[in-house]
Formats: structure tokens, C-alpha cells, sequence
């Protein structure tokens, strides 16, 4: 339909700190960013562009397009400025879909009642011109809805991503503390690697980082294995658009790539689990795994230019854990400097204290949220402590601002 090609602004959802790979990739893919916040970062285009953006995006949560940006004074002048919008053009009279709402305004304190009153205007909208209203609840698998009412100023999105972007369909099995698919994108990205070197994951835990890596060097679009997008339910939508993005992304792939990615691990469960989800995500060619300690992980004698390692270790975050952990630490800092001539080194770590124990200090740092936690990525590039940077540490006087 028509309405399909509308520009309106678009605002991509992410993880704290990680805008500021969101906007790279937003301007790598020909999209104008208005503004980069902590958590998102705003652009324009069709929904047809929101389609491409939840196939391509490798950082992002989730694609938010706008639909109406009003004044509501109060839930009862939100529910008639929402009724005003065209929402049998976008739900179907006997379809499905849910509201989800962020509110920040002193005439409500709850989201919930503010998204019941978004939901009772579409639904009653759609009963007025169709004669017939659909359903409405808190799955996900219809049209999505979002909210956002800050003061007097509320906006509505639909959600076209439905789930978050992150849950990419590769993870059949799982380590023990899985990194999110998109922050392991993102700190692929922060260490520079475009796929042209090595590519080193120790301690690589179920292979997240080395298989968004391995993405990335086969220029594989990372929305190719989902099977379900909320823009599908919407009505008019057409299924041939999709198949043609999805037909070039796959045109787009390398089967081949010029260095090497090897990702090991000390515990067999994890590389029996990294194995069978680099199987799932289709790059099952492009990774070597081996099952060994740190100090005995597999190293390229060529060298490559572009190549890095990145490490992600247990951050020690249950009590007693950090004092046994220093061993590990330790251990990384002796990999760096013993094997690492050639690579820039990356050591992503939630524990200031622990990383002492490397034994180096970082020439730069770069902030992250894991979940709850606050964490670093620390690059190594010179493995000579006394030519080290004793004012780049963990508190990141060079540190590349989030936000």
C-alpha cells in the first residue's frame, strides 16, 4: 500500500553505550541521524526502511516508526488524539496487537492505564470504521504498539521489530553467562575489526563475540535467520518487499574471508555449545575452535594487519569469585604479552580490580552496560608495560564517550 513509502521519523532502540555504533552502522546504510541519545539514536524514512533496518541493524533493539506526535494534557485527551490517527490502515479488523508504554507526566503513574487507553482508542477506532474490533493483549506476535509520554508531549510508534533484535535465532545452545547478541556486535565494532585479519575469541563462552565477528567479515545481514517481524502483521504488507531485501542481503554475503577466526575455550560444554550455534548461524566455515586453557590458545604466525583478540572473562561477580579469578587474569595479561606482538587486544570486564591483574595498562577504554552492569572494553596495543599509558585505566580519561 501506498502508505508504505510515508517518511516519518524512525528511532532505534539500544543498550547504554552502544549509540554510538548504532549511528555508525545507521550512516554505513544511507539513513540521516536527527540526534543520538544514550539508549537511541533518531533517523527518518518508510516503513519500508524500518523494514531494512530490522534485517541489517547488528546494534540496535529494536525499530521504532512514528505515527502520530501530539498534546495530551491528561489519559482522556491521549485517547482522543489517538483515535484520530488511520489505525484500520495499519490493523487488520480481525487482527491482533498489543500496546506497550513509557510515561514520564504528573497526570498518570502507572503505564499499564496508559496503555489501555492507547489500546481502547484503536480498538474503538477500528469498531467505528470497520464495524468489527480486534483483539488486543500483551503478546508480542501481532502489530506492536509504543507509547512514549513525557509531559504533556506524547508520541506513537508502531514497534516494528516486535522483539528485541538481539535474539538473532543462532543461540541453540547456551554458555553459562551468555553475552547479548547486539553488545557483542558492538564490541566487534569498538575494537576496529572489518574483517581484513585475524580474528582471536579465548575464552570464547557459546561464540557470541566470534560469530557476530564472523557476521560482520562475511558481510552477513544479522536478520536473516528471524522468522518473525511485528511489520509482517501489519496490514499491507507485503510479502515480496521482504523477500527482495532478504534476496539481496543473502546476494551480498562472502562465503570466504582472508584471515582466520578461532575461538577457544577451557571448558568443552562451551566449544560443543559455540560449535553447534556457529553451525546455526551459518559460519560454522569461517570459525576454528579449540578446547584448551588461554595460555595454550591457538595464535596465526602470519600477520594480518586489521587483526585483534578479544577476550571476555568471568567478571567475579558472586562473592569469593573475584579472589579466584586473578589467576585468570593474570594469565590474560601473559597471552597479550607473550603471543600478541601483531594484534591489538581487547579485554571486556565489569571488575575494575580484576584488571590490575592483567598486568598492562589500557591505551584507551570505551564504556558499556552488560545487562546491569557497568563495563569497559580495554584495548592493549603495546605489550611492554613500562611503555605503557599511566593515565588510560578502567575509569577512562580516554574514554570514547556513550552518549
Amino acid at each position: 500500500m501506498s502508505f508504505y513509502n510515508d517518511i516519518s521519523i524512525i528511532v532505534v532502540s539500544c543498550a547504554s553505550g552502544v549509540s554510538p555504533y548504532l549511528e555508525q552502522e545507521l550512516v554505513a546504510l544511507g539513513f540521516p541521524v536527527a540526534w543520538r541519545g544514550e539508549t537511541a539514536v533518531e533517523t527518518e524514512g518508510s516503513l519500508e526502511d524500518a523494514m531494512r533496518l530490522n534485517l541489517h541493524l547488528r546494534t540496535g533493539h529494536r525499530v521504532f516508526y512514528m505515527l502520530g506526535e501530539f498534546r495530551a494534557r491528561d489519559p482522556d485527551e491521549l485517547y482522543e488524539r489517538t483515535i484520530r490517527l488511520p489505525w484500520e490502515d495499519y490493523i487488520y479488523p480481525d487482527g491482533y496487537f498489543t500496546v506497550d508504554a513509557s510515561t514520564d507526566t504528573p497526570t498518570i503513574t502507572n503505564d499499564q492505564f496508559a496503555a489501555l487507553r492507547v489500546k481502547d482508542a484503536i480498538a474503538d477506532r477500528i469498531r467505528d470504521v470497520c464495524g468489527q474490533r480486534p483483539d488486543s493483549g500483551n503478546e508480542i506476535d501481532g502489530v506492536c504498539v509504543f507509547l512514549h509520554w513525557t509531559g504533556q508531549n506524547a508520541a506513537v510508534y508502531l514497534n516494528t521489530s516486535g522483539g528485541a533484535l538481539s535474539r538473532r535465532g543462532y543461540r541453540v545452545a547456551s554458555s553459562a553467562t551468555p553475552m547479548r547478541e547486539s553488545l557483542a556486535a558492538a564490541v566487534v565494532m569498538a575494537s576496529g575489526w572489518k574483517g581484513e585479519g585475524h580474528f582471536l575469541n579465548p575464552m570464547c563462552g557459546g561464540a557470541t563475540i566470534a560469530i557476530e565477528a564472523a557476521w560482520i567479515a562475511a558481510n552477513r545481514a544479522p536478520g536473516l535467520l528471524r522468522q518473525d517481524f511485528s511489520f509482517m502483521h501489519l496490514r499491507g504488507f507485503e510479502m515480496s518487499a521482504w523477500r527482495n531485501l532478504r534476496q539481496q542481503a543473502i546476494a551480498a554475503i562472502k562465503p570466504q574471508i582472508p584471515g582466520r577466526i578461532i575461538a577457544s575455550d577451557i571448558d568443552d560444554l562451551a566449544v560443543r555449545a559455540s560449535r553447534a550455534n556457529a553451525a546455526e548461524a551459518g559460519v560454522e566455515h569461517l570459525i576454528e575452535f579449540d578446547g584448551c586453557d588461554i595460555s595454550f590458545s591457538p595464535v596465526p604466525e602470519e600477520a594480518l594487519a586489521d587483526s585483534v583478540i578479544v577476550i571476555n572473562p568471568p567478571y567475579g561477580a558472586r562473592l569469593g569469585d573475584a579472589v579466584k579469578l586473578q589467576t585468570t587474569y593474570e594469565e590474560i595479561g601473559n597471552f597479550l604479552k607473550r603471543n600478541a606482538a601483531n594484534f591489538r587486544g581487547y579485554v571486556f570486564t565489569a571488575n575494575p580490580d580484576l584488571v590490575e591483574m592483567v598486568g598492562l595498562q589500557a591505551s584507551r577504554t570505551m564504556p558499556f552496560f552488560n545487562g546491569p552492569l557497568e563495563a569497559r572494553l580495554l584495548e592493549y596495543g603495546d605489550y611492554d608495560p613500562g611503555k605503557s599509558n599511566p593515565e588510560a585505566g578502567f575509569s577512562g580519561d580516554a574514554s570514547i564517550s556513550a552518549t
